[in-house]
């Protein structure tokens, strides 16, 4: 009986562990809110976000989180045909950096998309909490990931941004 409890609990956990081993594999690494691209990465011939920067799928319609030049933030809004919407009640705030020196910033209009009112600090692999909400009934959306400006060798994106998979 009780080499039959060891039998067991040896295969459950090989098999759990293998099971999350293969997971692991399939999707790539975006440090906090991990998730898989799907058939994107296959090609890399589909841009999802039009200005390369991530796509926010989780939100109605889409987001697009950029990183500009001069480290402000711009979020564009895309329907489901991929172009462009001009934002419709949306808020938008983000929370980055160190939880003992968090940075907050806010966005406003500009033209037809939101723009951070002042300028992320340069700090390396910045954690990010960006905040949606989609109108003022809407339920806010979290996404979670960090600030990895790099390039990635294959699709040639900034890794918060990077479309390939690759693990």
């Amino acid at each position: 009986m009780k080499n039959d409890l060891k039998k067991f609990l040896l295969v459950f956990g090989l098999s759990f562990g293998l099971s999350g081993l293969a997971m692991a594999q399939n999707s790539h690494d975006h440090g906090v809110g991990s998730h898989t691209h799907g058939e994107v990465a296959e090609g890399h011939d589909e841009l999802r976000a039009p200005n390369g920067g991530r796509l926010v799928e989780t939100v109605e319609p889409n987001a697009e989180f950029l990183l500009l030049e001069d480290r402000h933030v711009q979020i564009s809004f895309i329907n489901d045909e991929g172009a462009l919407v001009a934002p419709d009640g949306q808020k938008v705030s983000l929370i980055g950096g160190d939880r003992s020196n968090a940075v907050r910033l806010s966005f406003e209009p500009a033209g037809n998309v939101l723009r951070s009112t002042e300028a992320l600090p340069d700090i390396a692999d910045m954690p990010i909490i960006l905040q949606i909400k989609p109108s003022d009934s809407g339920q806010t959306v979290r996404e979670k990931f960090y600030l990895k400006t790099f390039k990635c060798g294959e699709c040639q994106l900034a890794e918060y941004a990077c479309i390939c998979g690759h693990g």
